[in-house]
């Protein structure tokens, strides 16, 4: 028995394809978005507590920085800072004097 065309309801081509591409789009936004969703506040907070340890690191460094330039800039131009530096450093002391080493 033959089938008549006009008893079945054929979609024009770009409606079927149109759906099909539709759908896939849906189930790929589906795959890419949910799965994620519930984790992404986690990585967040672990990416913001990083971020949090790294400018407090940044913010020592600086403090550090700021410590050693001064040290620097008194051995420049400080006679007293030279000679103290040469004592604790370099246990370096005047001719005539006496050291006394005390040991903890």
């Amino acid at each position: 028995m033959r089938k008549v065309l006009a008893d079945m309801y054929v979609p024009p081509a770009w409606r079927r394809w149109g759906a099909r591409v539709g759908l896939a789009l849906a189930i790929a936004v589906a795959i890419a978005y949910l799965p994620w969703r519930t984790t992404s506040d986690e990585r967040v907070d672990k990416l913001r507590g990083q971020l949090d340890a790294t400018n407090a690191e940044i913010a020592r460094l600086a403090h550090e920085n700021a410590q050693l330039e001064r040290e620097v800039a008194a051995l420049r131009t400080d006679a007293r800072a030279i000679i103290d530096h040469a004592r604790d450093e370099l246990g370096l002391v005047y001719p005539g004097e006496v050291v006394l080493r005390v040991q903890p």
